[in-house]
């Protein structure tokens, strides 16, 4: 079937193979009507030449999957038939397989484990609710995107409660081996509790870097499943701690009356067992402080003696070398002085966070702050607005269900917010009259003006928008890249850079008429990029990727790497404080312009998206489920 890679089915244009199935092979396509990508699952062909029965479980799986409507499932947009094949329609996701994750880390960390499952839960929690089970949930049928939202794939053998024979024979194993509760092993009716059994089994492999019962031997793992218990997960890392291995267990136990019986169940335990956790963190940090408050102490006393000596070393070597002082040798000495030596360097840290309960649970995307008044827009098109006088959040939520990204305020309090589908949506009075503007389907990520009059908006497909009359007008501004922008930077009014995916860095020396491709030494996605001066900038994106200039974008230098999580957004908050965010719960912040850098504790574990400064200094930082937290400068 690899002959339908550049072919045309209906409206959509094949593109490329992004994998195999059981069932079907599926590919990446272009839908020309609505310009965006999809994923279109296309039944292989022995099953429609020779099975009925694979033919209508394959339709069932397009009826049962078009049900499903949540941000954890992958989402079914059509059903098409051609040439006697049967294919899916369905959203196309920019992410990994949860099974290429464990396969490239090994075993994951506990935070992101419990972050995974906590979105899994999500997703089959609701499509138990509309009266379905998955019956096959596993790493390679879960996949993290670039945004780090867990989405459930593949329906293929889901089922309705309701319904006892849907295109499955009695006594058929539907299910992986490897994940396969003990009743699907038999061939018995499944329910609710067969999910979270297999939600046990994933958890296990996150957490191990292998499945609870694994052999070459097909009989051997299914009779681990029916008559033996796991490897006590500590058995594969002594450090996992103890309440999560509870979990796991009680997952895995084989009477169905023993297991969790709900998702909410299992949520509430693995809610109990995070808070406990971060207790446990937060109480560490603080004896981290107070120990590094003794430590200082003894610094000081430490530092008194040495001083002592050395000054005392320093009178005698004058009178040794009197006769060179009187050459401007000396010189020398007054720029390596004690009193340089000894300088304090510029202090920031992070004495405290607070974390904001808000009106929605949908990820915000971008936040604004103008004279202490807040803007917050995300998906689902939520907007958030809160007055410096006002204690309370509105949520003018859009009637349209598009992503917004970012937004910009004018002095006069007029808006423009932008996002998916070309939405510009222009604020009129500065409180809730909103009205969108749609266009061909490009992505709007990022909008900054260089004044009240002249301003860019970048996106998708090498978009460049720029207007000179406050946004009542936009034109576009052609380049020879149709990477897709995430980020600009206008250092001054003629010099900037935007950045985009597969490290595209482009610089305008004229104002933002023309834009010319930049060397970058990285491959991966550049997600921001700010700058303290017209020299200094930092850009960061993917798996981790920090690129810094010190020649105002004329050589940039990867850095070695911190982390290995998206980083979503980098700030200067003076000449040397310079702060990122990221996925799960990533903070990451340098003091000497962004040379070295270390990660701050916040002990939570929300995808982080944008940053904010206010008047009066404080931080504010917007992610994922709703989230915002404060956090405030302190000195040692």
């Amino acid at each position: 079937m690899d002959k339908l890679i550049n072919k045309k089915i209906e409206n959509y244009t094949i593109i490329s193979l992004l994998g195999k199935g059981g069932m079907g092979v599926v590919y990446k396509a272009h839908d020309e009507k609505l310009n965006r990508f999809v994923a279109i699952k296309v039944l292989n062909a022995p099953h429609v030449k020779d099975s009925k029965r694979m033919m209508e479980r394959f339709k069932v799986e397009a009826q049962n999957h078009a049900q499903l409507v949540h941000q954890n499932i992958v989402t079914v947009y059509g059903f098409v038939e051609f040439d006697n094949l049967l294919g899916i329609v369905m959203e196309y996701v920019d992410g990994e397989s949860l099974e290429k994750v464990i396969f490239k880390n090994r075993r994951l960390h506990v935070f992101d484990v419990v972050y995974i499952t906590d979105q899994l839960l999500d997703g089959i929690s609701y499509a138990h609710s509309k009266g379905y089970i998955h019956r096959d949930i596993k790493p390679s049928n879960i996949i993290v995107n670039s945004e780090g939202v867990v989405k459930i794939m593949d329906f293929g053998i889901s089922k309705s409660i309701d319904d006892e024979n849907v295109g499955t024979r009695s006594g058929a194993r539907i299910g992986t081996i490897h994940y396969m509760s003990p009743e699907q092993i038999k061939g018995r009716n499944v329910n609710r509790v067969s999910d979270l059994y297999s939600v046990g089994c994933t958890m296990y492999d996150m957490l191990s870097g292998q499945p609870p019962f694994d052999s070459k031997n097909d009989f051997d793992i299914m009779n681990g499943h029916l008559n033996e218990n796991p490897k006590n997960l500590t058995q594969h890392l002594p450090t996992i701690p103890i309440g999560l291995n509870t979990i796991v267990q009680k997952l895995l136990k084989k009477p169905q009356d023993e297991r969790y019986q709900t998702c909410s169940e299992v949520k509430n335990d693995l809610q109990q067992f995070d808070k406990l956790l971060k207790t446990a963190d937060a109480n560490y940090f603080n004896e981290r402080k107070v120990r590094r408050r003794l430590s200082k102490r003894k610094s000081i006393i430490s530092s008194i003696i040495f001083l002592l000596a050395f000054f005392t070393l320093v009178i005698f070597v004058v009178y040794q070398v009197k006769d060179f002082m009187k050459y401007k040798g000396y010189k020398v000495f007054e720029e390596n002085s004690i009193s340089t030596l000894f300088e304090t360097e510029e202090k920031f840290y992070f004495s405290k966070f607070e974390k904001y309960n808000l009106p929605t649970k949908f990820n915000l995307n971008s936040l604004a702050i103008n004279d202490n008044n807040f803007t917050i827009v995300g998906d689902s098109g939520v907007i958030l607005t809160k007055q410096d006088t006002s204690e309370n959040w509105l949520n003018n939520r859009l009637e349209e269900n598009i992503k917004l990204f970012d937004s910009w305020t004018f002095p006069n309090k007029k808006m423009i917010i932008i996002g998916e589908k070309s939405s510009f949506i222009y604020n009129i009075d500065a409180v809730n009259q909103w009205y969108s503007i749609l266009d061909k389907d490009f992505s709007l990520y990022d909008i900054e003006f260089i004044n009240n009059k002249k301003g860019f908006v970048v996106g998708s497909d090498g978009l460049i928008l720029t207007t000179l009359n406050s946004g009542q007008k936009w034109n576009r501004i052609r380049t020879n890249s149709e990477e897709t922008f995430f980020d600009i930077s206008m250092i001054n009014n003629d010099v900037g850079y935007i950045v985009g995916r597969n490290g595209t860095i482009l610089k305008t020396s004229n104002g933002g008429y023309s834009w010319e491709k930049q060397n970058s030494p990285s491959t991966k996605y550049l997600k921001s990029i700010d700058f303290n001066s017209e020299q200094i900038g930092i850009s960061v994106g993917g798996y981790g990727t920090i690129l810094r200039t010190e020649d105002s974008g004329k050589e940039w230098n990867l850095l070695k790497s911190v982390t290995t999580r998206r980083l979503n957004k980098v700030k200067f908050l003076s000449e040397k404080s310079v702060i990122i965010i990221g996925d799960a719960g990533t903070i990451l912040f340098s003091t000497d312009a962004g040379v070295n850098w270390k990660s701050v504790e916040s002990n939570i574990y929300n995808n982080w998206n944008d940053i904010s400064v206010a008047e009066d200094g404080k931080i504010f930082i917007v992610g994922s489920y709703g989230t915002m937290i404060e956090l405030e400068k302190g000195e040692e």
